[in-house]
């Protein structure tokens, strides 16, 4: 290991958002802890992502980089004194400890500003070409993965190789209180969950991503085929814009399916998960947050690119469309042939595949 990597005492991990890129980062942050067992680890990640950094074992302190509510309050002009002294505050604990290093792991402006701001003395980060608005110029140790594409979890990796440090994976391990799981169980046992196997099915994506979503009638096929044909219980997870979609699911539906609790934060959803024997989603955080827990996972994907951004266990399956446009790196599109021309079959015969069922009658 190059003599600057030696004997880290505070290092800083810098990955802003969002939930699947985070868990993304998080197999080489396990491997940071690993190698320097003894070092302060601190995570700068945006407010909406806290809860999830803050669940991972080995994390030191998680500093929050408050973007959402400070946006919010940006457009009341009255409130720019409070977002003024906020934003002092918040630089002050960010220079509060001297790190020795800072890991950009997030690699675009707003990232690599953040990491200089810190007064990290070294500021580790890709090289031009592997980040995003001209991240580069922050970072003063800059890193070139071998090759231009490549998963995410493997592009992160090339940062702690470049620093000299063997890299394996490793799934994460998620700490939970006991009143999350006392919850979660509470929900099990008033719908008599646990006399099944459960199927969460999680059709959501965010506001943002809303395009990559599969339509809701695919979803109720799909979901009754599990519940007549592998006795599955159903259980359809959701965050608060989605829970119109779940219902409308619901009343596609011939057969009973049961709408998940409110889950108040990602912990209770971890607990949620862990009771889970199978999970369905899209390309979306919860989907990555399933796999990496060791769930069997089908994800569901449209324009992203899965040698890129799949679910990185083996214990997941990606059902795509080989179409001319696809994958793309497109914000909004007009048709999502990518998705849409997913059939309910097509998933169904990858639930098949992954939990080796045999085919029920009268499916070739």
């Amino acid at each position: 290991m190059e003599k600057r990597f030696d004997n880290l005492k505070n290092i800083l991990i810098v990955r802003l958002g969002a939930m699947g890129d985070i868990i993304h980062v998080m197999p080489a942050v396990i491997n940071l802890r690993r190698t320097f067992p003894d070092a302060s680890l601190v995570w700068l990640v945006e407010d909406k992502a806290q809860c999830l950094v803050e669940a991972l074992p080995g994390i030191d302190e998680v500093i929050v980089f408050p973007r959402k509510k400070w946006q919010t309050a940006l457009r009341h002009p009255r409130k720019y004194f409070t977002v003024a002294a906020e934003l002092r505050a918040f630089l002050r604990k960010l220079r509060e400890r001297e790190y020795d290093v800072a890991l950009d792991f997030h690699g675009n402006f707003r990232s690599g500003l953040l990491a200089y701001l810190s007064n990290a003395k070294t500021r580790v980060g890709f090289s031009k070409g592997y980040c995003k608005e001209a991240n580069y110029i922050f970072t003063n140790v800059r890193m070139k993965p071998h090759q231009k594409k490549m998963h995410r979890i493997e592009k992160y990796f090339s940062l702690l190789q470049g620093m000299g440090i063997t890299v394996y994976y490793q799934r994460p391990e998620f700490s939970i209180s006991d009143n999350d799981r006392r919850s979660v169980d509470d929900f099990i046992s008033r719908h008599h969950l646990q006399e099944k196997p459960v199927a969460i099915l999680h059709p959501g994506t965010s506001m943002f991503g809303k395009f990559k979503r599969w339509p809701p009638e695919n979803y109720a096929m799909l979901a009754d085929r599990l519940i007549k044909e592998m006795n599955y219980s159903v259980v359809f997870t959701w965050s608060e814009p989605e829970y119109n979609l779940v219902q409308q699911i619901l009343s596609l539906m011939q057969y009973h399916a049961t709408i998940a609790c409110r889950t108040a934060s990602v912990k209770q959803l971890i607990a949620l998960l862990q009771r889970a024997h199978l999970f369905i989603g899209g390309d979306t955080g919860p989907t990555h947050l399933a796999s990496c827990m060791g769930i069997p996972t089908i994800a569901i994907f449209g324009p992203k690119d899965p040698s890129l951004y799949a679910p990185y266990d083996d214990n997941a399956v990606v059902v795509r469309k080989d179409i001319p446009c696809s994958p793309c790196e497109r914000r909004t599109c007009d048709h999502v042939t990518c998705v849409s021309s997913i059939t309910p079959e097509d998933v169904f015969r990858a639930v098949l595949e992954l939990t080796k069922a045999p085919l029920p009658f009268g499916v070739q």
